[in-house]
């Protein structure tokens, strides 16, 4: 039962707004949770925000890292709740999903105990203090493929740090976005501090345009990053993060273990079918092992079926959606009539919006190649030798996450120097990055923001803090001699 907006501590229904429900990828027309949302419920929400606002920055970090601990008490209660709304809703395994909602305490755990790293004191023999100061109300906006890992990962710094936060859920996965309110709910959080809204795109531009809004941390598509941007471009009180998409490489060297590389390729393709920024979606390998690697690739493509992700044995479920699904199918003929090679051929299954996993070779440069599906599909790269492997990888508009495949630490350095990236990957998937690390990309990844062990840095601004003693006058003797001049005067 959809339970509405949580808006100053408590759930309230909206009084009008779009209407509109989540569905069931592996099961079509199987209606999830059907929702309102209501634009307008964001001036309340933000409200909310700011009256408590205050408080809540002024509180010791104690007393907030102890309602963030209730938060993390809660969790095994509502972890299986939200693990099941994360399956129903965008068709993650649930042995995916399990783990994203135990990350929940994972994250305030790891966040917690990393924050004097991270938002350090000043350096020696400075004159004062380092502080890192609240942004002030943060607006959290959500995606579909971690749509419970991907807010919380933003909303658990930021609250940490003094802020208060409105999240906006996808519109795809409000019973999973629902579910994480419930445990804030159970908590005993404090009312107003965290607020969580529903709603389609209307409500996401009203959260992000709103003038009492201090900072926007944005997780989605590189296109949506961009009408962020543009959106926020006059509002230059707002500190806007994004946490953009990828077209992520494997580098495979001829040195390289082609069995540890096939199965990390695997995995950064096929997890969370696909749908992953970090997904590894190109391979570019040099001619030594490109064969041998083509082959093993091909094999297990062709062998890897999707299956009914609430399965506890099932490795990849469908697409999140028919949208999904029809924007992968338009990407793949595309890339058929640019040229590509068609090693193994990605088909749509009946009974869901399944697909199977495809592997194309490429020349190099064809927009297949250059832009995200965003399924499970890899571009196969072959270079004349390492040099030209080395320039193919580093060819991206992104730079999300990057994996090399080699014997030789050295390599791992060129890698590290020539191609843009924010994760680099030696020798492991583009896939798993730890939230004890910064993750975050450039280019058309990201704005120089990186989350994970960085985020309480989107969340604050550092500011220089200098004491006097009460009565204690500066000394300045050009200043004395001034003075005196004048009296003579």
């Amino acid at each position: 039962m959809f339970r509405g907006n949580y808006i100053g501590g408590r759930f309230e229904m909206p009084a009008g707004g779009d209407v509109f429900a989540s569905e069931n990828p592996a099961r079509p027309g199987t209606k999830v949770l059907g929702v309102r949302g209501d634009p307008a419920a964001v001036d309340a929400a933000v409200a909310a925000a700011r009256a408590s606002l205050p408080g809540w920055r002024r509180a010791p970090l104690a007393t907030r890292v102890e309602a963030l601990r209730k938060v993390q008490a809660a969790v095994d209660r509502h972890a299986e709740g939200i693990a099941q709304a994360i399956t129903a809703e965008m068709g993650k395994t649930i042995a995916e999903s399990r783990a994203e909602a135990k990350s929940i305490a994972a994250k305030i755990a790891g966040i917690v105990d990393q924050l004097p790293h991270e938002l350090p004191p000043a350096g020696p023999g400075a004159p004062g203090e380092q502080r890192f100061h609240a942004l002030g109300v943060v607006a959290v906006i959500g995606p579909f493929n971690f749509p419970v890992h991907l807010l919380n990962t933003h909303v658990i710094p930021a609250l940490v740090t003094g802020n208060t936060v409105v999240c906006k859920v996808s519109e795809v996965t409000p019973l999973a976005g629902q579910r994480y309110a419930e445990l804030f709910d159970d908590a005993g959080f404090p009312a107003g501090v965290f607020n969580l809204v529903h709603g389609l795109g209307a409500t996401g531009a009203a959260l992000t345009g709103h003038p009492d809004v201090s900072g926007v941390i944005f997780t989605g598509s590189y296109f949506t990053g961009r009408l962020v941007r543009q959106q926020t471009f006059d509002q230059p009180h707002k500190k806007v993060a994004l946490e953009l998409g990828g077209k992520n490489p494997a580098l495979v060297l001829d040195d390289a273990d082609l069995d540890q590389a096939t199965r990390e390729i695997l995995l950064g393709a096929l997890l969370t079918t696909g749908q992953r920024c970090t997904a590894t979606s190109r391979v570019v390998v040099t001619p030594g092992v490109a064969g041998a690697l083509r082959d093993r690739l091909a094999d297990a493509f062709a062998r890897i079926r999707p299956g009914d992700p609430a399965d506890d044995t099932t490795f990849m479920g469908p697409l999140a959606t028919r949208g999904a699904r029809e924007r992968f199918e338009k990407g793949l003929a595309a890339g058929r009539e640019e040229g590509a090679r068609v090693l193994v051929g990605s088909r749509s299954l009946e009974g869901g919006y399944y697909v199977t996993p495809g592997l194309y070779e490429v020349r190099g440069g064809e927009r297949i190649a250059e832009e995200e599906l965003f399924g499970p599909h890899v571009s196969f790269e072959v270079a004349r030798d390492e040099d030209d492997a080395f320039a193919r990888a580093a060819r991206s508009g992104y730079g999300l996450a990057a994996s090399l495949f080699s014997a030789r630490s050295e390599a791992f350095e060129r890698f590290y120097d020539e191609v843009p990236a924010g994760v680099f990957n030696f020798n492991r998937s583009t896939n798993g990055a730890s939230g004890l690390l910064p993750f975050g990309g450039v280019g058309r990844s990201g704005n120089w923001h990186p989350a994970g062990s960085a985020a309480p840095r989107i969340a604050t601004y550092p500011v220089a803090m200098m004491r006097a003693p009460f009565g204690e006058r500066t000394a300045n003797p050009q200043l004395d001699q001034a003075l005196a001049k004048g009296d003579r005067a």
